[in-house]
């Protein structure tokens, strides 16, 4: 296991490396208030932990709002998206399984 303190800007989400295995990655992402992540998708589960904020997570088009302290999990290949409500910015804890490589490579660069 090593631990990171890295970032790499997906828009305007910000995704601070915790931790990384051959197993799994964590990561801390800040959200700005309004900000919404691009739909996207990945061969990795994905569990997503609300630290602040209100934020709507979108998976295969159905919309759940989590506020601080709830938790969903993205099932592998299907298409997400992260919303953060306008009135606050948001922090999430990300868990992947198996370890998102790929960001491990663009934080090599």
């Amino acid at each position: 296991m090593t631990q990171h303190n890295d970032s790499v800007q997906f828009g305007d989400v910000t995704i601070r490396i915790l931790t990384n295995s051959d197993d799994m990655t964590v990561s801390e992402l800040s959200i700005p208030a309004g900000a919404v992540a691009s739909v996207h998708q990945h061969p990795h589960e994905e569990v997503n932990y609300v630290v602040s904020g209100v934020l709507d997570f979108m998976c295969d088009g159905e919309v759940t709002t989590l506020q601080a302290g709830q938790a969903i999990r993205i099932p592998p290949n299907q298409p997400h998206n992260i919303t953060c409500h306008p009135d606050a910015p948001g922090k999430v804890l990300t868990a992947w399984t198996p370890s998102r490589q790929d960001l491990m490579t663009l934080l090599a660069k």
